[in-house]
C-alpha cells in the first residue's frame, strides 16, 4: 500500500513540478535579462489557456498544430506583455515596474472573466500519448504530457539560446547590458524577445496543467507565485536547475498532500519561499529585489 502512495506522488508530483519548472524558465529567462520580476507570468498561462480552449473548440486540432497554435498565441501575449509594463517604463524606477507587472495580472484576469466567465474550462487532452507503467511507477497521460512539453521546450531554449543570434544578444544582455549594446545589440529588442519566450513557455504550461485541473480565471496569481518559488529554489542563472526547481517544489507538494493533507502544501510551499529570501547570499538578494 506504502509503495502505491509513494508511485502516486511520484506521478502527480511530476505533472504539477514540471508545469512549475517552465513557469520557472519564463521567470528566469525575463528576470536575467531586465532584472524584472513578472507577477504577470501567471496570467500569461491564463489567457494562453483559455485562447487554446477557444481553439479547440472552433478547430479541430492535430498535436503539432496544437503546439502551434499555442506557441504562437503566447508569443504573441508576451510581446503585448511587454509593451503594456518593462517596454512602458524602461526607465523607471524597478518598483514601478514590478507594480506595473502586478497591475498587468489583474486587468488580465479580468479580461479573462469578461470573455471566458468564471466556470472552469476543460482544456482536452491534445497530444495522443497512452500512460505509461515500469514497475511499481505509473505515469499518466497528463504526467507523460507535462514532462514531453516541459523537457521538450527546455531542451529548444537552451539550444535557442546557445547557438542563434537572438538567444546570443539575449545572453549578451543578461551579462552586461552596457557592453552588449556597444557591441552592437539592442537592450530593447532583447527583452522583448524574454518576454515573448515567457509568454510561450506560459503557453505550454498552460497546455499541460488545463487537463490536470481546469482553467480558471483566478488560477494565475497562484501558479505564478509557484513559478516563483520555483525559480529561487533553482538560483535563476542555470536552465537546469531552475527546472529542476519547479519538478522539486511539485514532488514536495504532492508529499505534502499525502502526508499533511491539501490544506497545509500552501503554507509551507511559500515558508520555504521566505526561508530562501532569508537565507539567499547578500549580493543575490539585492539582485532579486531590483
Amino acid at each position: 500500500m506504502l509503495l502505491l502512495y509513494l508511485a502516486q506522488t511520484i506521478n502527480s508530483g511530476l505533472a504539477l513540478g514540471a508545469v512549475y519548472g517552465l513557469m520557472a524558465l519564463g521567470f528566469s529567462l525575463v528576470y536575467n535579462s531586465s532584472r524584472l520580476i513578472n507577477f504577470a507570468q501567471g496570467e500569461l498561462l491564463l489567457l494562453s489557456g483559455l485562447g487554446l480552449y477557444s481553439m479547440t473548440q472552433a478547430f479541430s486540432l492535430n498535436p503539432l498544430l496544437a503546439i502551434a497554435a499555442a506557441g504562437l498565441w503566447g508569443l504573441m501575449l508576451g510581446v503585448v506583455l511587454y509593451a503594456t509594463t518593462l517596454g512602458f517604463s524602461l526607465r523607471k524606477h524597478p518598483l514601478k515596474q514590478l507594480m506595473l507587472t502586478v497591475a498587468a495580472s489583474l486587468t488580465w484576469q479580468g479580461a479573462a472573466i469578461l470573455v471566458w466567465g468564471k466556470k472552469p474550462l476543460m482544456l482536452p487532452q491534445l497530444l495522443p500519448l497512452s500512460s505509461v507503467r515500469l514497475g511499481p511507477l505509473f505515469f499518466s497521460q497528463d504526467t507523460l504530457t507535462a514532462l514531453i512539453l516541459a523537457m521538450g521546450s527546455g531542451a529548444l531554449l537552451s539550444l535557442f539560446l546557445r547557438y542563434t543570434r537572438w538567444g546570443r544578444a539575449i545572453r549578451a544582455v543578461s551579462m552586461n547590458p552596457l557592453a552588449a549594446t556597444l557591441q552592437g545589440v539592442n537592450p530593447k529588442k532583447a527583452y522583448a524577445m524574454t518576454f515573448a519566450l515567457a509568454g510561450l513557455l506560459a503557453a505550454l504550461a498552460g497546455m499541460a496543467v488545463g487537463p490536470q485541473t481546469m482553467l480558471r480565471y483566478d488560477m494565475g496569481l497562484g501558479i505564478g507565485l509557484k513559478g516563483f518559488v520555483a525559480a529561487t529554489l533553482g538560483g535563476y542563472s542555470s536552465l537546469g536547475r531552475v527546472f529542476l526547481g519547479g519538478i522539486g517544489l511539485g514532488l514536495l507538494e504532492a508529499l505534502l498532500i499525502l502526508t499533511l493533507g491539501a490544506e497545509i502544501k500552501e503554507a509551507v510551499t511559500y515558508s520555504i519561499l521566505i526561508v530562501i529570501l532569508i537565507l539567499m547570499p547578500h549580493k543575490e538578494r539585492e539582485a532579486v529585489r531590483a
